[in-house]
């Protein structure tokens, strides 16, 4: 039987961090989504769009394992990045 690492809303908070996005522990998943949102776009650079972009398909490549509300916060990503 495989046992799968499934992706909650700590570890989304914490991918964000790691790239420098201030998030607070108690927020949603849609909150945090929104922070990365409005850093992306105060970070208007490559380097910025880069980094965002490495977690939004590390996100994709495991969408099987995202939890409900994290699903939510990679699709509202992933429509803002299509803009």
């Amino acid at each position: 039987m495989m046992i799968a690492d499934l992706v909650d809303q700590e570890d989304f908070c914490s991918l964000l961090e790691s790239i420098g996005i201030s998030v607070k522990s108690d927020w949603t998943s849609e909150q945090c989504a929104q922070a990365a949102i409005d850093w992306r776009c105060i970070n208007d650079n490559p380097d910025a769009a880069a980094k965002l972009n490495r977690i939004i398909n590390e996100l994709k490549q495991k969408e099987s394992l995202l939890l409900p509300e994290v699903k939510a916060a990679l699709n509202m990503l992933l429509l803002h990045n299509s803009r």
